[in-house]
């Protein structure tokens, strides 16, 4: 019998871990942190739990390799050229990662504000890996001169992601590519207009404070009246 070739034992130890990773994200959802365990996600994936054991020791290094897989697989960069087809797609990915059993479930746990301290940390942990990644693109959109460095271009992707999520899982109506093409074209023309000044905290108050100064000088002062002398 001949044996069988080492990449295609590493192809199926790949396909094995994937199954791991996907059924301890389905765990987590299921059973919160405090209800996970390593024999569960065993039994979900179809697999003896001292394979699971042999890879991750903990339920931590299994939950931080679970949650770095979903976040690997919806890549932010590398940039596309330009900030408009970079968006497109992003929100596509965006699209995507709002159906898929990964992403209900995530987005169901609220992970940046879990009570649980581990899994918090590791969600910030990848939440700042994101944003670093973002930071690139945003570095790659000013130098292409597309945008001004005073745009937030993290806000401008927060706003994408907020519509898509209003569509997809409030309103649960479905997100065409030309409407997505049509949201980020709304967006993109509010970050390239440069005629409006942009208003901030700071400009409404200085501006408030010059008009209650104008009213203040403009205003004409009253004469002081004398009564009138009676005549003699």
């Amino acid at each position: 019998m001949e044996e069988e070739p080492a990449s295609g034992r590493r192809v199926q130890e790949l396909v094995r871990e994937q199954q791991i990773l996907r059924a301890a994200i389905q765990e987590l959802a299921l059973s919160d942190y405090g209800g996970m365990s390593i024999e569960g996600v065993a039994r979900r994936a179809g697999v003896n739990k001292t394979t699971v054991y042999r890879k991750w020791e903990t339920k931590v290094d299994l939950l931080r390799a679970a949650l770095g897989s979903v976040f690997d697989s919806f890549p932010v960069g590398p940039t596309l050229g330009d900030l408009r087809s970079d968006m497109l797609r992003l929100g596509k990915q965006f699209r995507v990662f709002t159906q898929s059993v990964e992403g209900k479930s995530l987005m169901r746990l609220r992970l940046l504000q879990h009570p649980e301290p581990e899994l918090a940390e590791i969600a910030k942990q990848l939440n700042a890996r994101q944003s670093k990644e973002v930071r690139v693109l945003v570095e790659a959109a000013v130098a292409r001169g597309e945008v001004s460095r005073d745009i937030d271009l993290v806000l401008l992707l927060d706003m994408l992601w907020g519509v898509l999520y209003a569509r997809l899982e409030m309103k649960n109506e479905p997100v065409s590519d030309a409407m997505l093409e049509e949201v980020v074209d709304i967006l993109m023309n509010g970050a390239r207009r440069e005629s409006a000044p942009r208003v901030t905290r700071a400009t409404r108050a200085t501006s408030k404070t010059r008009a209650t100064s104008k009213t203040k000088a403009t205003k004409v002062p009253q004469t002081k009246r004398h009564p009138r002398r009676r005549a003699r």
